[in-house]
């Protein structure tokens, strides 16, 4: 039994590392998007900011969730 909770807890962090992984590029995506639509006036710069703060939050929670693995 031990052996089989060994394998479940591997596939909870390999599934949370994809997640913050994924949730890091897709953060990532959405700043270079408003970065983009600022410079065509677009998007506001509050709005790039926003933005930069939930990439720097994923970037973290990516970072933590690898010090796990």
């Amino acid at each position: 039994m031990h052996r089989m909770e060994a394998t479940e807890h591997e596939s909870t962090l390999e599934h949370a590392l994809d997640v913050a992984r994924a949730n890091a590029k897709q953060a990532k995506l959405l700043v270079e998007h408003a970065r983009a639509g600022l410079a065509a006036g677009d998007v506001s710069p509050e709005r790039v900011s926003q933005l930069e703060e939930l990439q720097r939050i994923a970037d973290e929670d990516l970072l933590r969730v690898t010090r796990e693995q």
